[in-house]
């Protein structure tokens, strides 16, 4: 018997089904972009569980536990800059194995603390450093493998922000139980370390540099310029131009409000779930439920923006985020908590997932390194004064109720933030691309900025 001759055809062609193609090296890119993201991810996000087995066994106050997180939060916000740099200078691959060294490191030395400064040097510090070298570098890097569909692209990488934490803080909590929590950063540690260390034996910064195309090339596409010292030159002046876009600091702003908003809650669920009379494994579960409904929106919040424009649908995350966060208030049962949960971790899980397909469409295929290491920097700071809230108020008030209303705050003024973007249906700055294809003077094409500034101003 021989195959369907439909299969046969997908075999001949390569998994090729009209624009696009399922056999092709982007996807395993996206694959190793998304457990780099997972395993980041899932680390920030199980430090919520974590918080009760620490106050307990060492009697630290729950604000000192929770500036643990806003400690490293910070780090990696400030660090992530000088990573989406680094990445860009030499490459995302060599930038990575380093914030692998340095995770195994904050990892083993985490689960081996005994003074609450060394939580802060391991956890906070180096394992801070490392988010940021991990996490910064991989998403520039997946988006120059795709010449057409990044949205497609980027939804799926960033499913893993809400499977790897559904999967990863519920195997976490289980052993916390088992073996107590240091050996579950140890062993989590260890393996983390050895899955990223392989996966990135197959990564590649970009599509020449494995000699092959990008996703989505099509015949009479201009060559983009990736590499060389013609490359670093006009990367380091085009990011001129980009810094001087309103859209580059608001967006840096709007992430911060963003992840400001969020943090409170992935921080102070589970500890404010053990509070109102839920075990700990119970509570994990509602921070798990927060992790898989969010998956939907982690896939569709790129897919969309790039279909229909980045602005509405971060508006809409952003606003659904900071209306869903009330229920928050008056949760007081384990099905109040696991409604809340799947409430509003829909419009959370868009929260983050537009900002490589908004970069795309203001700035186009310019190299997006740096500008996605400033937006990140805004999002640590967010995540590291959205983290400290709960366990500052639960210490000053006896509750969660003011981190709780501050963190609606924080994401409704991102809503509203987001109403003073540009619109995106035109670059913002000179082409990249032309001048990728024909290098010489980037000022030369300088004209064309508030042309297409004016252009874009009459549209949406």
């Amino acid at each position: 018997m021989g195959l369907p001759a439909s299969l046969k055809s997908f075999i001949q062609n390569k998994g090729q089904t009209g624009e696009h193609v399922i056999l092709h090296y982007a996807w395993v890119i996206v694959a190793i972009g998304a457990v780099a993201q997972m395993v980041g991810s899932s680390i920030r996000l199980a430090f919520g569980v974590v918080v009760d087995p620490l106050i307990k066994e060492f009697g630290w106050s729950a604000g000192s536990v929770g500036f643990a997180y806003a400690w490293m939060s910070i780090i990696t916000a400030l660090f992530s800059p000088i990573a989406g740099s680094l990445g860009s200078k030499f490459g995302a691959r060599r930038t990575m194995i380093v914030g692998i060294a340095l995770f195994l490191a904050g990892m083993v030395w985490t689960a081996r603390v005994t003074h609450l400064w060394e939580l802060y040097v391991a956890y906070g510090l180096i394992f801070g450093i490392a988010q940021a070298l991990l996490l910064v570098p991989v998403v520039p890097a997946v988006a120059s493998w795709f010449r057409r569909h990044l949205g497609l692209g980027t939804g799926i990488m960033m499913i893993s922000w809400s499977l790897g934490p559904a999967v990863v803080v519920q195997i976490m909590a289980v052993m916390f139980v088992r073996v107590g929590w240091s050996e579950t950063f140890l062993i989590t540690g260890i393996v983390g370390a050895a899955v990223l260390g392989v996966m990135l034996f197959f990564f590649r910064d970009n599509p020449e540099q494995a000699g092959k195309t990008a996703y989505g090339w099509r015949e009479g596409d201009r060559p983009l310029m990736t590499s060389g010292t013609e490359y670093k030159t006009h990367s380091k002046r085009f990011h001129g131009y980009i810094y001087r876009t309103n859209a580059f600091w608001n967006l840096i702003n709007i992430h911060f409000l963003g992840c400001a908003g969020h943090a409170v809650i992935l921080v102070g669920l589970v500890p404010m779930a053990i509070h109102r009379g839920m075990s700990p494994l119970a509570a994990a579960g509602v921070l798990t439920t927060v992790a898989v409904a969010s998956v939907i929106m982690r896939f569709l919040a790129p897919v969309l923006s790039e279909r229909v424009g980045a602005k509405a649908v971060m508006f809409f995350s952003f606003a659904g985020q900071g209306v869903g966060v009330l229920l928050f208030l008056i949760a007081d049962s384990p099905t109040e908590f696991y409604t809340f949960a799947f409430i509003w971790a829909i419009p959370y899980g868009g929260e983050g997932t537009a900002f490589p397909v908004v970069n795309r469409q203001y700035y186009g295929h310019a190299p997006m390194g740096p500008t996605y290491g400033w937006q990140l920097l805004g999002a640590g700071l967010g995540m590291a004064l959205g983290g400290a809230l709960p366990g500052f108020m639960f210490d000053f008030t006896g509750g969660y109720t003011w981190a709780i209303i501050l963190s609606a705050v924080f994401s409704l003024a991102g809503a509203a933030s987001i109403l003073f973007l540009e619109p995106t249906k035109k670059l913002l700055i000179p082409d990249w691309e032309q001048l990728a294809a024909s290098p010489g003077d980037i000022d030369a094409q300088r004209g064309t900025q508030t042309a297409r500034a004016a252009a874009a101003s009459a549209g949406d």
